[in-house]
């Protein structure tokens, strides 16, 4: 599976052609295909071609309302995306978290509204979404340009729904065994090479296995890092005799 059918944009009062071209690249990329356009006005399908690029096609299958609530319609799950905070607004609950929370919906149909790029959702639009989204951004400059909006919350939703990695290779730590024999076997190195005393080592032993489970250590890499530590393990009595004076 690489999609999210089951999950569509909605865009709200939107005005931008150039915002509603970028927004369809940016969904498509993720793998996100239904587009909806609620009370929107028409646009310039020249410039909605050009910043959609090959994912035009979402743009001309998209589903038009004149209200949002009637593009709310056949959605189980909404959620409106906002930054703003009121005592009569819904707190926002930050989009990583939103995500997550997805797989356990199976196959509901979940709605992601974005508003207008000039004052987002109003009070009253964000009253007809179940929940309010945020996406944290530094206070120097908090409001993203739509199609960016867009482009993150369907980059969260993909790694919740379908795994984000797209075909690049997926990095498998090494199991827990294998770090156990690796911490085992540098612990005996270097205690033979005189690194620690005796009461030294078992400390060194959980130091190496959580460096190398914390790095998340493939087991061609959990090897390399073995092979460098008995290497060394091996030459410290030599760059012992050979270097420098301690005493």
């Amino acid at each position: 599976m690489d999609d999210a059918g089951n999950v569509a944009v909605v865009l709200c009062r939107v005005e931008g052609a150039m915002n509603v071209g970028a927004s369809c690249r940016a969904m498509k990329a993720m793998g996100l295909t239904r587009l909806v356009l609620a009370a929107c006005p028409a646009f310039d399908e020249t410039v909605v071609r050009t910043h959609a690029l090959q994912a035009y096609d979402l743009y001309a299958a998209a589903t038009r309302t004149d209200t949002l609530a009637s593009a709310l319609a056949p959605f189980s799950m909404v959620a409106g995306f906002t930054r703003r905070r009121g005592q009569r607004r819904k707190e926002p609950l930050d989009v990583v978290s939103f995500a997550a929370a997805l797989p356990a919906r199976g196959e509901a149909a979940v709605a992601l509204v974005f508003g207008n790029e000039r004052d987002g959702l109003s009070a009253e639009e964000l009253a007809l979404c179940d929940e309010a989204v945020g996406i944290g951004s530094s206070a120097l400059f908090p409001s993203l340009n739509l199609s960016h909006a867009v482009q993150i919350a369907c980059w969260e939703v993909r790694k919740a729904l379908v795994g984000g990695t797209g075909g690049l290779p997926v990095k498998i730590p090494a199991p827990r065994e294998q770090l156990d024999r690796a911490a085992t076997e540098m612990a005996d190195t270097l205690q033979s090479a005189g690194f620690y005393k005796l009461a030294g080592r078992p400390e060194a032993e959980v130091f190496l296995r959580s460096v190398a489970a914390r790095a998340a250590l493939t087991e061609e890499e959990l090897a390399r890092f073995v092979s460098i530590v008995v290497k060394l393990g091996s030459l410290y009595p030599s760059l012992l005799d050979h270097g420098p004076s301690r005493e």
